[in-house]
């Protein structure tokens, strides 16, 4: 029964709510009749301390279970930062994650097109405008735009540009001249307003360019590295190990875009388009709601490994391999993911110095 007059009234007016409960106090409750006062006082004996209720069989009422996000607070607890608005913590079952995957994170085709066409302009312009000894066999695309798990709104593109395979036999050889090769990458690129904020890094050149998205025309941006790189052909994968384990730091760091095809077969290998939809997912929940990010090349690598681990690939069910990966990266420091089948006389003991943390 809804009440006509509040409690607030009733006290206010005690001439017109002349009757009292007996059990919530003289001046709390008040009532017009001694009939209403009573129905009250029947109602209300749960408030006696001696009361005892009495159940009635009947169906029992169902208690609503307590739903929690999929992306727990337990998850990068010191790196987390606030809520925004299209926060993962609304994220409650499989459909909210894929309406969320659609609405915020993933790009259409007509995109992927439009920056799959600007992309293949900057190979297009170093190929061209780089002559003699620096001219590339090759300009690779790789990065989220090449392997497909590009994020709405930004993206990353790291171009491989491959050297000359006759003028730059190994990586000693493109280490000595590096410098003059980054160079010549960045006049080639000042050369077209398009590029902006063209700088040389010390085994890089980076810049970004932009494209907009077809339909509705919001713009995009999209961070380049060009990265100068050994073409090692069809050398044996083994061999170019050896050399990594026996050069210096600096050098090292060459070997990885100079690795970019055997990296780029890794990364193709049978990945489904449920597996790609959960990386894109977890790249963009890094970006927008870890202060400290952890490596996107190792969570990828996560993602890749419990895929794999799942016997019906094809079946990936988002919420479930997205809980399990989101609790295994909740401790950074114990995680070690390995794919044993890609490598050569396996020793952990050999191999300790290459192993880098998550974060």
């Amino acid at each position: 029964m809804v009440r006509q007059f509040s409690w607030k009234h009733r006290r206010a007016y005690p001439a017109e709510f002349p009757f009292l409960c007996n059990i919530c106090g003289p001046e709390d409750r008040r009532f017009k009749s001694e009939k209403d006062q009573q129905r009250h006082d029947e109602m209300t004996k749960r408030h006696d301390p001696n009361f005892v209720p009495v159940r009635i069989p009947g169906k029992r009422r169902r208690r609503k279970a307590k739903v929690n996000s999929i992306i727990g607070s337990k998850v990068l607890p010191n790196h987390t930062m606030p809520s925004t608005s299209g926060s993962t913590d609304s994220i409650l079952n499989d459909r909210d994650l894929e309406m969320f995957i659609r609405d915020h994170v993933e790009t259409d085709d007509a995109y992927r097109r439009v920056c799959k066409g600007v992309i293949r302009n900057v190979g297009d312009i170093l190929k061209n405008n780089i002559t003699g000894k620096y001219r590339p066999d090759e300009v690779l695309k790789t990065g989220s735009i090449a392997k497909g798990t590009a994020v709405k709104g930004k993206s990353d593109v790291d171009l491989v540009f491959l050297v000359s395979r006759r003028e730059y036999p190994s990586i000693d050889h493109l280490h000595a001249d590096l410098q003059t090769i980054l160079d010549n990458i960045k006049d080639a690129l000042n050369m077209f307003r398009q590029f902006r904020n063209v700088r040389v890094q010390p085994r890089a050149v980076s810049f970004q360019t932009g494209c907009r998205e077809p339909g509705t025309g919001h713009a995009h941006v999209i961070d380049v590295d060009i990265l100068p790189a050994v073409n090692f052909g069809d050398a044996d994968i083994r061999s170019i190990h050896s050399q990594l384990r026996g050069t210096t730091n600096d050098k090292q760091n060459l070997y990885t875009p100079s690795l970019t095809k055997w990296q780029r077969d890794f990364n193709k290998k049978d990945r489904t388009e449920q597996l790609k939809r959960l990386i894109r997912f977890v790249k963009y929940w890094k970006n927008v709601c870890v202060e400290r990010s952890p490596s996107s090349f190792g969570l990828k690598l996560l993602i890749i490994f419990w895929g794999e681990k799942d016997h019906k690939p094809q079946q990936l069910k988002l919420t479930n391999a997205l809980r399990k990966v989101m609790e295994t990266i909740a401790d950074t420091q114990n995680i070690r993911v390995e794919f044993l089948e890609y490598s050569f006389n396996f020793s952990k003991s050999r191999y300790r110095k290459f192993f880098k943390p998550l974060t």
